[in-house]
């Protein structure tokens, strides 16, 4: 299991309280914020940016993610963004 993964067993349980984020006057789910974030920061080093403040090596162990380049460590991040919204829509 992931440390997203615990992150998101432990805010359901009420045992990790998460910051609320609102966009346009509406709330939006934490953990989607956050996976946007770094959907975002993963495409910047895809194409060969440096991010400041983010490693590669830091999404990819909360993640659980494997690949030695920012491109095929996407690609992996995507399927988890995807699922991720398939559970928010259940």
């Amino acid at each position: 299991m992931s440390k997203f993964e615990q992150a998101i067993a432990s805010a359901k349980a009420g045992t990790l309280n998460t910051p609320s984020v609102s966009y346009g006057g509406n709330d939006i789910d934490y953990f989607w914020y956050q996976l946007s974030v770094h959907k975002y920061n993963l495409s910047l080093m895809a194409i060969g940016l440096k991010v400041r403040g983010v490693k590669l090596k830091d999404i990819k162990d909360y993640y659980g993610l494997r690949g030695s380049s920012a491109a095929a460590v996407k690609v992996q991040f995507e399927a988890l963004m995807e699922g991720y919204k398939l559970s928010l829509a259940k």
